[in-house]
């Protein structure tokens, strides 16, 4: 790609591009990294800078596991169970969050009809969609994944 910005007269337009990504993934990095510090904070009570280099820390032990011989072994792994089984969970609960959950008793409490269609609703929508979910994600993914890895 670099090669061919630079013969198309595009390299500083490249250039741009890929320093913006870089950016880009600094910012989610520092995201990540202050989620966590954060979080640490509120469990143990300890400061800023003491969360923040133990989280640095571990991470930076974590991530050098993907360096060794067969970090690419254990990329493939961890990527297959994030993107196949726990990105489907995690936006599967936070639809129920947001659609059933959030306000469900304030919903419930205003009449019983309210109450009903939210009966309705756990029945006749999320278990299903849960139970899908659960077929598709076990089921139609490890199929394609075998097929893929037989060819």
């Amino acid at each position: 790609m670099p090669a061919a910005a630079v013969e198309s007269g595009y390299g500083g337009t490249f250039g741009l591009l890929c320093f913006t990504l870089w950016l880009s993934g600094l910012d989610s990095a520092v995201g990540f990294v202050e989620g966590a510090v954060t979080n640490v904070i509120d469990h143990t009570g300890c400061r800023r800078w003491q969360a923040a280099l133990g989280v640095s820390i571990f991470g930076m032990i974590l991530t050098t596991t993907f360096t060794t011989n067969w970090g690419w072994i254990l990329f493939d792994i961890v990527d297959h169970y994030i993107s196949d089984y726990i990105v489907i969970s995690i936006g599967l609960c936070q639809c129920i969050a947001v659609g059933w959950i959030f306000e469900r008793e304030s919903t419930s409490s205003r009449s019983e009809g309210h109450r009903k269609s939210m009966r309705a609703l756990a029945v006749l929508y999320w278990f299903p969609v849960i139970t899908m979910s659960a077929y598709s994600s076990f089921g139609l993914f490890e199929s394609a994944d075998s097929n893929v890895n037989t060819a």
